[in-house]
């Protein structure tokens, strides 16, 4: 009996699986430029492993790693917005997106900038949050708003007047573009949580 197995008969490598599904491009652990090896030897070192997106976006496409950077950078230095609100703006609408990947990224770099964890597990019920004042609340709204449509009620516009001035307004708006572009690769890539930001060890 012939018990050779032809090349179309082998098993297949198994795929990587996140909470979205199988992803349909795996990850790259050993990229072939020095930029993008230098990228997951500075993201293992910050979060203590390359995140996935990294590994299968960024190891295809150098050039769309270095926009990300820029946006990173104009979000930190130019956005006019503070640090928390911010983070906290993106953790929202990216847990509504059920973008986990996003999510849990921007926790973490949260998390490494001292921010701390408390506030985010009330984003949910932002609202009746008492950790949350009418100016973080007015964001989120807006967040939420986003998430639901593109087209944003007056309402919620003239909830932001209230507390932010237009410059403000405008960061709140461009940080939500954002926020849905990285959610925008993320999800149908299947790209889920790398869990950077769960505690660690007591």
């Amino acid at each position: 009996m012939d018990t050779t197995v032809s090349s179309f008969d082998a098993p297949a490598s198994p795929r990587t699986e996140s909470e979205h599904g199988v992803l349909p491009l795996e990850p790259i652990e050993k990229p072939r430029g020095i930029f993008v090896r230098l990228l997951y030897r500075i993201t293992r070192k910050r979060y203590g492993a390359t995140p996935t997106a990294f590994r299968v976006i960024y190891a295809r496409a150098p050039g769309i790693a270095l926009a990300t950077l820029a946006i990173a950078m104009v979000m930190e230095r130019f956005s006019g917005l503070p640090k928390e609100l911010r983070f906290l703006l993106q953790v929202s609408m990216a847990s509504q997106k059920g973008c986990t990947f996003c999510a849990d990224l921007v926790l973490a770099e949260a998390i490494k900038q001292r921010i701390g964890r408390e506030k985010f597990v009330h984003l949910a019920d932002f609202e009746d949050a008492p950790c949350f004042d009418e100016r973080t609340k007015a964001a989120l709204a807006y967040g939420a708003a986003v998430v639901e449509s593109l087209r944003v009620p007056d309402a919620v516009f003239d909830r932001l007047r209230r507390h932010f001035d237009e410059r403000e307004i405008v960061g709140i708006v461009w940080i939500g573009a954002v926020e849905r572009y990285f959610n925008g690769m993320a999800l149908p890539l299947r790209i889920g949580s790398d869990h950077l930001a769960a505690p660690g060890p007591a």
